[in-house]
């Protein structure tokens, strides 16, 4: 069953992106699709390392439980 994907990026690389990919005749929803199952097939291998650290997004949950334990969790982290 097909599932959404959410994620946030750079404005100009989102608009490179989709402009490569119009040049090339695909959608970035393609690009992103074909490349998420390269990577699942060992097709695409990567060496990532962070030069600084990314940007967290704040995390909010229904579940006052949740919450409460991802506020501790947080607290332990830093």
């Amino acid at each position: 069953m097909p599932q959404q994907i959410t994620f946030v990026a750079d404005e100009d690389l989102k608009n490179e992106a989709m402009k490569k990919a119009k040049s090339k005749g695909i959608t970035l929803k393609a690009v992103l699709v074909l490349s998420l199952q390269a990577f699942v097939d060992g097709k695409i291998d990567l060496g990532i390392s962070a030069t600084k650290e990314p940007a967290v997004e704040e995390m909010h949950f229904d579940s006052s439980s949740i919450a409460e334990k991802s506020d501790k969790l947080a607290k332990l982290l830093k």
